[in-house]
């Protein structure tokens, strides 16, 4: 149930929709890992895992009832709220499987190409895999962020995936819902070019909690 004052961000059309997608993706795939053998039913085996990892990261994130909780509170009142680890988990799992998958479908094209029914998948898959390279080099590196909000009694902390922002409480404006793209907590920081939204899909709060908790920080700076 969605309470009056609650804005439904995700629409159930999109919810049915990324799930049905994901289940019928995880079942395609296990049944072709039952049809191939050798290095082919190992790649459609790993299919079968990561279309399984995204299916739990997907019920995590889309169809998990948002409810108000209270954040983690820091000895300096420093409040925190994080992802739900099964939202994150199941991706940072994806990048070491996808790079499996490549790996096994460039063995497959050296060896015996004749056997891939699908080259448009594979070279789908192995430039996926090219493409993630940068972002497993960044979570590697610390640089790529589970998401989280942050309100330090001097400062407003948003991290989530490539985003990291940092800035004290004056460059603070005023926090509103976004409806698209992506749906979240739009929040105004003076003198920046690009203000960062905090998609409702990575935390397991309302979006009018996040607000709330924003303003709340700002307020308290100022007693």
């Amino acid at each position: 149930m969605v309470s009056a004052t609650e804005v439904r961000l995700v629409p159930c059309w999109l919810v049915v929709s990324a799930l049905l997608l994901a289940g019928l993706t995880l079942a395609s795939a296990l049944l072709l890992s039952l049809a191939f053998d050798g290095a082919l039913g190992w790649s459609f085996r790993a299919m079968s895992v990561a279309a399984a990892l995204v299916l739990v990261s997907a019920v995590s994130a889309l169809a998990r009832r948002r409810r108000r909780r209270e954040p983690h509170v820091g000895p300096d009142g420093t409040r925190t709220f994080v992802a739900p680890g099964a939202t994150v988990w199941p991706l940072v799992a994806l990048f070491p499987l996808v790079l499996v998958m490549a790996g096994l479908w460039c063995y497959v094209v050296v060896t015996d190409f004749d056997s891939i029914e699908s080259p448009g998948a594979t070279l789908v898959t192995v430039g996926a895999a090219v493409a993630m390279l940068p972002d497993l080099a960044r979570l590697l590196t610390g640089r790529l962020h589970r998401w989280q909000l942050v309100l330090a009694p001097e400062s407003f902390t948003y991290r989530g995936y490539r985003t990291d922002v940092t800035v004290p409480w004056a460059k603070v404006g005023r926090a509103t819902i976004r409806t698209k793209g992506p749906a979240g907590v739009l929040v105004n920081i003076r003198g920046e070019s690009r203000d960062p939204v905090i998609p409702y899909t990575a935390f397991d709060i309302p979006a009018e909690q996040m607000i709330e908790e924003i303003e709340r920080a700002k307020a308290a700076r100022h007693r």
